[in-house]
């Protein structure tokens, strides 16, 4: 199959590209220091490359008041609160220049998200902490790295950016399917599914496609599974009206290609010959994901 050489989404681009160079020019470091206010660290202790801090609140101040906090990133020394609402699903803030995404759990899945995260990072936003409140909720945490947009987010603060897919332009549109690909076959790759793969869960930056809700990554049951989960993406670019079918038939022979063993399986399971032409089971992908 012909060889296509990618463009960066920055190239694609010529507005979101000149975003980028706004925000790195609006960068500038800050030093924190300890708040007045701030809790006292009960206990604290470093494992690995992972801090975990216990503290110790004299009095209620608002907002999400952390009691206790594991995080890989040292920009997070400071964290106690956020000046978000306690027991709100999902909130975004900023703390020593970087912009945070927090989102709430159980404690089983704060854990398991954060213990994955070099596993997942190819992929997923961030995922750079987790952490209890005082209210005893939980909260998985992700940073947002240089100038990111979600698509059609409901955020916006320094670095994350709100993006209209309605204003997306049809070049925008297929270079999105291309990143979205690539993200797909990475995921899949590692074993993971993306559970409610459509637009307004991702998110962009310069270079790649990444799933802006950590919650929505769970292990991948086998190979066919997997190919079901890429159709059911692609169906969601194609109900927001992503019509280009050159794009389209390009995005799933690289699936095809990158996920050959899975396709086959996929492929297979109707009682068709795994052995057939990836040319042919990329047809049959695209039936699928116009059906």
């Amino acid at each position: 199959m012909e060889n296509k050489r990618l463009l960066s989404w920055g190239q694609g681009n010529e507005f979101l590209a000149g975003m980028v160079a706004d925000f790195r020019d609006g960068e500038a470091g800050c030093i924190v220091t300890e708040p007045a206010d701030a809790p006292r660290a009960i206990s604290s202790r470093k494992k690995g490359g992972a801090y975990s801090v216990k503290y110790g609140w004299k009095s209620s101040t608002g907002g999400i008041q952390i009691e206790s906090i594991e995080y890989s990133d040292e920009n997070l020394r400071y964290l106690h609160s956020i000046g978000a609402k306690e027991g709100v699903d999902s909130a975004a803030f900023t703390h020593s220049g970087q912009t945070y995404i927090v989102h709430k759990c159980t404690r089983a899945i704060a854990k398991k998200l954060f213990s994955a995260a070099n596993r997942v990072k190819d992929f997923v936003s961030g995922i750079v902490g987790w952490f209890k409140t005082l209210a005893g909720n939980f909260y998985i945490l992700s940073r947002v790295d240089k100038a990111t947009w979600g698509i059609d987010s409901q955020f916006s603060a320094p670095h994350l950016q709100p993006a209209s897919w309605s204003d997306f332009t049809e070049e925008n549109k297929s270079r999105f399917a291309e990143l979205a690909t690539e993200m797909m076959v990475k995921m899949h790759k590692s074993g993971h599914a993306f559970s409610n793969p459509v637009p307004s869960e991702m998110m962009l930056d310069s270079r790649r496609a990444l799933v802006a809700d950590p919650r929505y990554i769970k292990p991948v049951k086998g190979g066919a599974d997997a190919v079901d989960n890429f159709i059911l993406m692609m169906r969601g670019l194609m109900r927001r009206g992503f019509t280009c079918s050159g794009t389209l038939f390009y995005c799933l022979s690289v699936y095809t290609n990158s996920m050959e063993k899975e396709c086959r399986q996929w492929y297979g399971k109707s009682g068709k010959p795994q052995s057939a032409d990836l040319f042919q089971i990329a047809k049959e992908l695209e039936s699928q994901v116009g059906a």
